[in-house]
């Protein structure tokens, strides 16, 4: 089979999954192209599968400058993505005018699925199938702490719809709580939408005492893990600013694991002055290799998930709490769920920095810091046999 497999996104979890999900085809015996904004292909990952698979991979590129005006679009999400649908069938077209596409593959459904739920399929008749992250329509019915999202109940429509498409082979969702709640308001189309879990592995032989060593950090040390993009929304500031304002937090340091946005790097060289100085906080300030995850999650203590407004699935609590590590999480959204539901440390208001100091003060006082009370069995099955797997069983492929 010939596969077409669309992602513009080129930094972050777009990129590890479209790696993983290209190669994953490719060693399944399909040829792929692969279509991406043409940065994207200079990228070592996808230029080390064109090396190694070479006439079985094809490289297109989506054009840049459509890319860029529909991401600014000022007709609100749903113009944005009616736009975006739009260039994803204009390459469609493209493509499967000189090669037959079998089927093609969404990455990163988000981009188009409501516009995709009001106007169809943007690939004619061809099978199609994608994975969709970001729904939230569902979760206040679901006892997801969670605003109620904006035309909520259209987007429900509009999702269900998508699901009903003639061509679609399946919507995969990282959200096991989306599936659930569509089985039980939309039985008839349930066997078109399967749960997948967010693949998180911690791979590496560091052992807490290796991983302080190299890190430079003391084995006395709390230490408190911020880890992926360090943007703005990581609640880095409100974080600082509770271990800014307590004199019972001394021994507590911070791992900071990363690229930092310009914002968060001058932030802490205005704010973390005390840590600088006592040399109290650590940074890689770059995308980290899978030895470097492993150690970085190896050396902590607690991991930090005091996201602001961030309401979906977090691959970083699943590597918390496969590695064993008390989470201190945002109340809300699928964080605040999980952290609730599977015992995986504690929740807290993140705009309020007392409940974070009370939070790092309970978790020190259990003594129950490096050992095996937080480690979930729910997530042994999120790593990337197991979504490769889910992906192939597919009707078409």
């Amino acid at each position: 089979m010939h596969i077409l497999i669309i992602e513009p996104g080129s930094t972050g979890h777009h990129l590890i999954y479209l790696e993983k999900i290209v190669k994953g085809y490719l060693e399944s015996g399909h040829n792929v192209t692969l279509c991406t904004l043409a940065p994207t292909q200079e990228h070592p990952l996808i230029k080390s599968l064109k090396q190694a698979y070479k006439l079985r991979i094809t490289l297109a590129c989506i054009p840049d400058r459509a890319y860029q005006e529909a991401l600014t679009s000022k007709f609100s999400d749903i113009g944005r993505e009616i736009k975006l649908r739009k260039i994803f069938r204009d390459v469609y077209k493209a493509i499967n005018s000189s090669i037959t596409v079998d089927y093609v593959f969404l990455p990163f459904l988000d981009y188009c699925l409501y516009s995709t739920g009001l106007l169809g399929s943007p690939f004619g008749k061809t099978t199609w199938g994608g994975i969709c992250m970001r729904p939230s329509f569902h979760y206040q019915a679901s006892g997801v702490i969670a605003p109620k999202p904006k035309l909520s109940k259209i987007k429900e429509l509009l999702f269900k719809k998508c699901l009903s498409s003639a061509s679609l082979d399946k919507i995969f969702t990282i959200d096991e709580i989306l599936e659930k709640y569509i089985t039980k308001t939309a039985p008839k189309i349930r066997t078109k939408i399967k749960y997948i879990p967010d693949p998180a592995e911690l791979k590496g032989e560091h052992t807490f005492k290796s991983a302080r060593t190299s890190l430079g950090i003391s084995e006395s040390a709390i230490v408190i893990l911020v880890y992926g993009a360090l943007n703005e929304r990581k609640g880095i500031q409100v974080l600082i600013e509770a271990l800014n304002n307590s004199t019972q937090l001394d021994d507590v340091h911070l791992l900071l694991v990363g690229k930092q946005s310009k914002k968060i790097n001058e932030y802490i060289q205005a704010h973390a002055l005390q840590f600088i100085s006592e040399k109290r906080i650590y940074s890689l300030d770059r995308f980290v290799n899978t030895d470097e995850q492993q150690m970085a999650f190896a050396a902590s203590d607690i991991v930090w998930l005091g996201y602001q407004e961030h309401f979906t699935m977090s691959g970083v609590l699943v590597l918390a709490a496969i590695s064993g590590k008390p989470i201190i999480g945002a109340k809300e959204g699928l964080i605040g769920w999980y952290v609730n539901e599977e015992k995986l440390g504690v929740c807290i208001d993140t705009q309020k920095p007392t409940e974070i100091q009370l939070a790092i003060q309970q978790i020190t006082s259990e003594k129950k810091l490096n050992s095996d009370t937080y480690k979930s069995v729910h997530f042994n099955n999120h790593n990337w046999g197991g979504f490769l797997r889910t992906l192939s069983f597919t009707e078409n492929n």
